[in-house]
């Protein structure tokens, strides 16, 4: 191997890269994940994924491609726990980890291993250090702080250990990846980690993958709008109900839901049909489920506009990859990173009022030469973020991190 190729493990424990976002627990950090480490892999790094296993059948180790490998870790019953369950998969996590690790280390160590979310750091960090193996932590979303009254001020800690987790991994690690400068000012200003353990590496997309369509105007009639995340409180879909209901009947416009429900939120698609009855749009509203990353894409490039109505989002990839589909993006400002995913003119709106939301649907809709425009200008934004950038940025980061050698930061085991 040569000096300049890097062997990384990058742990998401909870939730597997391979998992197509917007189902259960899988959203925007399973796709940043892969991505990175598929084009990583093509700088000629070679990247191990670890995952628990929450599927009897799956094998102990996937071929994800060329240089990168998916491997399975057991730890804990083999079958999906929601996320306020998962603290209990930790300690056995971090065991079936320290396993490998320790094999590796006599033969051929890890340069590095790159946690993803509080689980992984928390069941790896500890390894970490023992090892003397650099230890990198990307949050890819950052609890609400515990005396939190809004869902603006993030995702609300689903489990007790959530908090002091978040805070161990982000003050015991050699650095912390944001995906935004937004999610950056929040690590620094919750948990006091200084700037020169902070670094910001924007997600890409797939530009070949999210393109648009020929037809750019038909997109403007009978328009479809789009809302793709989990289907939870934090990402507002009663919002983008509500902003279809307010919409002048004589744009016949119809609202796509796409996304899966989580275990902790059961409940919650219920309560949104319920909604829609309410509304009067039930006719006019498809609930369509979680799309694997192609029908995701056709979805997209056939709206009308994307829908980002979350309380809170540390970036909001679906933003890039709705541009990239020549998809306009209507998106709330309060929602942390989302200003950094939308093309400079691109409608961020400062308020959820829904008549403020459909006004700016129908003024875009009904200007030809404004709507080819704003399709324009947001393909072309999009296309200056791709994951091969993204790969080189974090390599850069990576190699520095070497360089200075293993933290001493903190990290011991909890």
């Amino acid at each position: 191997m040569s000096s300049t190729s890097l062997r990384i493990a990058a742990i998401c424990l909870h939730t597997s890269p391979l998992e197509a976002p917007g189902g259960a627990d899988a959203g925007g950090m399973n796709v940043v994940v892969l991505e990175q480490s598929l084009a990583l892999a093509r700088l000629g790094h070679r990247v191990d994924l670890f995952t628990r296993r929450s599927d009897p059948s799956a094998p102990a180790i996937v071929e994800v491609a060329d240089g990168v490998r998916l491997l399975h870790l057991d730890a804990g019953p083999a079958a999906p726990l929601a996320k306020s369950d998962m603290e209990q998969a930790i300690r056995p996590f971090r065991a079936a980890l320290s396993a490998h690790l320790h094999d590796a280390a006599a033969t051929e160590p890890y340069d590095l291993i790159h946690s993803h979310h509080w689980f992984s750091g928390v069941a790896a960090l500890p390894l970490a250090r023992e090892l003397r193996i650099p230890h990198l932590q990307s949050f890819h979303s950052v609890a609400a702080p515990h005396d939190a009254d809004t869902l603006e001020a993030g995702e609300p800690a689903e489990s007790a250990g959530r908090l002091p987790g978040e805070q161990f991994t982000a003050t015991g690690s050699d650095l912390v990846v944001a995906v935004s400068q937004a999610e950056a000012t929040t690590v620094h200003e919750r948990y006091g980690v200084p700037g020169t353990r902070l670094s910001v590496v924007r997600p890409g997309v797939d530009v070949d993958r999210f393109h648009p369509c020929e037809d750019v105007d038909a997109r403007r009639h009978r328009p479809t709008l789009l809302f793709t995340a989990r289907l939870q409180p934090l990402k507002g879909p009663d919002l983008a109900l509500e902003v279809l209901a307010h919409l002048d009947p004589a744009l016949e416009a119809r609202l796509v839901l796409a996304g899966g429900v989580s275990q902790d939120f059961a409940d919650y698609l219920t309560s949104l049909k319920d909604l829609a009855r309410q509304l009067g749009i039930e006719d006019r509203v498809e609930i369509v489920g979680s799309l694997n990353r192609d029908e995701l894409a056709e979805a997209m490039r056939c709206a009308g506009a994307l829908l980002l109505t979350s309380w809170s989002e540390t970036f909001g990839l679906v933003a890039l990859e709705a541009q990239a589909s020549g998809t306009p993006v209507l998106a709330w400002g309060g929602a942390g990173g989302v200003r950094e995913a939308v093309a400079p003119s691109g409608r961020v709106l400062e308020t959820r009022d829904p008549d403020v939301w459909a006004e700016s649907v129908q003024t875009l809709l009904g200007d030809a030469d404004g709507y080819a425009h704003a399709v324009a200008e947001a393909r072309e934004f999009a296309a200056s973020r791709t994951w091969d950038a993204a790969a080189t940025a974090l390599a850069t980061l990576y190699a520095d991190v070497i360089a200075r050698g293993a933290g001493t930061t903190g990290g011991t085991a909890e």
